[in-house]
This record gives structure tokens, sequence and C-alpha cells, in this order.
């Protein structure tokens, strides 16, 4: 009996010693797969339960990075409505063999943006463009910019391959500079710009948002006055807002007026004669790509400009509707006025050309403000040269290569 409570005394002695001196259980491990990387970075939790834990990857920590840099920067805080942030990753821009969408996620989920919410724009770049986000404030108008460093990137990418817990972990030590070719804040307000071009135009030339100065003003700007969303995705294609992309989005607006269609893709011939930026917009809104042989692009040379007629020398797109079912189309030529574009704006058209000086980026810029009062009133921009019909036959001639459509429909000689 005295054995058995002297061995009862020890091992209450042994488990309060334990206790004592913090020798409880070790803490159960992580099952197999999932990284415990958010308890040693709890700001990472709205990412990591948007993705999933066990999803996480290099590029999720990079949108991450990049977002908490700009909050810092512009002392914002998660979901502020008067932020947009603007970036290149996914749309299309590549590292190495990696696509870069999942960037996007890290900015959402860190940031607060969305497109939802109207605040994350996605700039069309090609495939090898550089990775860089970029954050701008509508009330301060300050932008900060920041481009990733794609060897970093790709080293780290290929590490998660091979080991995803230690690559996430390395890289969330990594220090801004380490992951970032360049991290600038500029003050990007139209009025300030315009106002001081001069001062602007040597940032333009140092490259201080890496050659992306014109799509970011641009585009921030206009966002900041209102732009609709519809004008937003067509500014992701294009990379930039100008008076040329505005006309094409006052040209569509105008279209739908005065010769609409419930099924725009399929029964819409659009000819681009001559083009300018303002047929990203018509494909962007209609859907009539060149793949689905729905948009003709046709040059205009210097000479065939002179001998437009002077009612038709804006002449900017013939549009055919061909409801399906029937035997004829029928059709508008439209026109753009630029005569009033620049007059109103108070800008020359040997402006545009300036490109070793400040013009090139000023008479876009004012021009691109002006019109903004005109995205609900196109027909004030925006006319019609002509209607007609068509049968099929001429249809196909209109589009065949060769042929002036502006001749085949008596427009000019």
């Amino acid at each position: 009996m005295k054995g058995k409570t002297i061995v009862t005394l020890l091992a209450l002695v042994i488990l309060m010693s334990g206790t004592l001196l913090g020798c409880a259980s070790p803490a159960p491990m992580a099952p197999p797969g999932e990284v415990p990387i958010v308890s040693d970075y709890p700001d990472l939790k709205p990412v990591a339960d948007f993705v999933g834990e066990e999803n996480l990857s290099v590029l999720h920590l990079l949108g991450f990075k990049a977002s908490e840099r700009a909050i810092s920067k512009l002392g914002f805080e998660r979901g502020d409505p008067n932020i947009l942030a603007l970036t290149d990753a996914g749309y299309i821009a590549e590292i190495g063999d990696y696509t870069t969408e999942k960037a996007l996620d890290g900015i959402m989920m860190t940031a607060g943006t969305s497109r939802g919410r109207g605040n994350l724009v996605n700039v069309h770049k090609p495939y090898n463009s550089p990775l860089w986000f970029a954050f701008f404030d509508k009330k301060s108008k300050d932008c900060v910019y920041l481009e990733a460093d794609s060897r970093v990137i790709e080293d780290y990418l290929n590490r998660e391959k091979t080991d995803r817990d230690t690559a996430l972990t390395d890289f969330m030590e990594l220090k801004d500079n380490e992951i970032f070719t360049r991290v600038t804040k500029e003050n990007i307000d139209a009025d300030k710009l315009l106002n001081n071009p001069e001062a602007w135009q040597e940032k333009m030339v140092a490259k201080v948002f890496g050659g992306n100065e014109f799509s970011l003003f641009t585009i921030s700007n206009l966002w900041a006055m209102g732009l609709p969303n519809d004008f937003l995705k067509v500014a992701e294609l294009h990379d930039h807002i100008c008076p040329g992309l505005t006309s094409g989005y006052l040209i569509a607006e105008y279209v739908k007026e005065n010769l609409p269609t419930p099924d725009p893709r399929n029964e819409y011939t659009v000819i681009a004669i001559p083009p300018w930026c303002k047929d990203d917009a018509l494909i962007q809104i209609f859907e009539t790509n060149v793949g689905h042989k729905r948009l003709y692009v046709k040059h205009l040379t210097k000479e065939q400009m002179g001998q437009l007629p002077e009612d038709a020398k804006n002449v900017a797109n013939i549009f055919i509707r061909w409801p399906e079912g029937a035997e004829k189309g029928d059709g508008i030529v439209v026109a753009f006025d630029w005569d009033k574009a620049y007059e109103g704006s108070g800008t020359s058209p040997k402006d545009l050309k300036s490109f070793d000086t400040y013009k090139w980026w000023w008479v876009r810029l004012k021009m691109d403000i002006w019109m903004m009062d005109y995205l609900d009133k196109p027909e004030e921009l925006i006319s019609t040269i002509k209607t007609f019909t068509v049968n099929s036959e001429e249809l196909e001639n209109l589009k065949a290569a060769g042929v002036n459509p502006l001749v085949e429909l008596g427009i000019m000689p």
C-alpha cells in the first residue's frame, strides 16, 4: 500500500514539474503540404483564406507585398474606394515560363480593390513586359508604382516547385528593394501636369513609372472623374486613354442608338476606314473582332485622304447590320468631328506628333478631359455621312482586299 502511494506521488510530481517548466505536449504538426506561414505573418490571412493556405504561391505574396508597400506610402486602409489599383499581372505579362495572374488575388485581398468595386484595372501589355503594380489615390492624386525584379521572382518560383514551404518563408523575409527594381511615388494630378508640363516632361523622359507614365496618368485621372466601367474595360485593352479611343467609345454609343441590334457580334460588319485607336473600343464593346470576321481594316493614303469631300474628311467607320434571315443589310458611314474636338479643348492637331516635347501627351490629356463631358451625348461629335443598303454580293465586295468601300458607296471619287 505504501509503495503504491509513493508511485502515485512520484507521478504527480513529474506531471507538475513538466507543467511548471513549460514542458507541455508539443503543438500538433501542420499536415503535409500546408504552410504555417500565416501564423508568422497574420496579415496574410485574407489572401490565404481566399485561395487556401495550401495553395499560396510566391505570386500571391508578391501581390501582397506590393499592396502593403502602397498602403504604407499612401496611407489608406484595405477597401478604401478612393484607391485605384492598376497592374499588368496576368494580362498577359509573364515571368520566364510562369504566368502572373495569381498576383491579382494578392492585390484584391490585401488592398481591397476589385473589378466589382470598379477600382482594379488589368492593363494590357505584351507577354514580355515587366510585371508592375500601381496604386492611385483619388483624393491626393498620388500614385505609387512598383516594378518587380523578374529574375528574383523567377528564382523563387523555381524553388517553389521543389520546396514550397522554404521558398515562401524566405520570400516573405526579403526586403522591398530585393523584390522591386523600382518603387516610385509621384503626384499625377491632371491640373498640375497640364499647368506645369515641362516639369512632368522630365519625369516622362526619366521613365519614373517604367515607361507606363501615359497609361497611368490618363486612366487614373479619368477614373477619378467618374469613368464608366465599360470605358474602363476599353482602356484595359488599349493600355491608355487618348482622344482616339474616346472617339471610338462615342461612335459605339452613337451606333447603339442609330443602328441598333440585339446581336452585334453576329449582325454587325465593321469596316475601319481609316483605322485609329477608336477600333479597339468597338472590338471591346461590340465583340466585332478580326478573328470573328466582323472587323475589316482599310488604310487611306495621304493622297486618298486629300480626295475626301469636305463632309467626309473626318470619316471613321462603316457599319453594316445584317439581321439573321434578312435578304439585305443596311448600313451607315459615320464620322468624328475632330475640328470641334480641337477647338473645344483648346488644342491643335499639329501638337499630336510633337514627341520630342511635352506637347504630344499634353494635348491628349487635355482633350481626354474635355471629351468626358460628351460621353452621354455622342451625337454632338459623331454624325452620319451616309445611309445605304447592300445585298450579299455587294457586302462581300466592300470587305474585299483592294476595294475602297468609300468609292463603292459613292462617298469619294
